[in-house]
């Protein structure tokens, strides 16, 4: 699949797509149950493996020792990659959310189960009328935008 080379390279990648957040107990994406679900993410992408390897190639070619680099220097080259690649970065930063939030482990920390979605689906608490009323406002004073039939 990935040489060791970029393996490394693709794991401080997606340290810098999710970063740890330690107040919130929350771990980054830069381990290898993410990488390797983002490569296999056939089923969610024409082929994963290629767009990463092209997007750790041209990494690779703007940027010199991108894992030694300091985090604002990480994130401005992903900024640039992303502004050469806007499809392909999209996509493995879509791929890597997918493979990261269905981690077993990651769910509970965000407040919801350990299980899969389906068939249980996840218990969700009603908002307030209050919030209710705020949130549909705009809705509700612009009136009718349909015609009627």
């Amino acid at each position: 699949m990935l040489t060791q080379e970029d393996n490394t390279l693709f794991l401080s990648v997606l340290d810098e797509i999710i970063p740890a957040d330690g107040a919130r107990r929350m771990p980054s994406a830069g381990v290898k149950a993410v990488a390797e679900g983002v490569l296999s993410a056939t089923a969610y992408s024409h082929n994963p493996l290629q767009t990463v390897t092209h997007l750790l190639e041209a990494l690779k070619a703007s940027t010199a020792a991108f894992t030694a680099q300091p985090p604002s220097a990480r994130v401005a080259a992903l900024k640039a990659l992303e502004a050469a690649h806007p499809a392909e970065f999209n996509e493995l930063v879509r791929l890597t959310y997918m493979a990261y939030y269905s981690r077993p482990e990651i769910r509970p920390l965000l407040g919801v189960g350990a299980h899969p979605v389906h068939p249980e689906g996840y218990g969700v608490e009603r908002e307030s009328e209050d919030l209710m009323s705020e949130l549909t406002a705009p809705v509700r004073a612009r009136g009718i935008a349909y015609r009627r039939a």
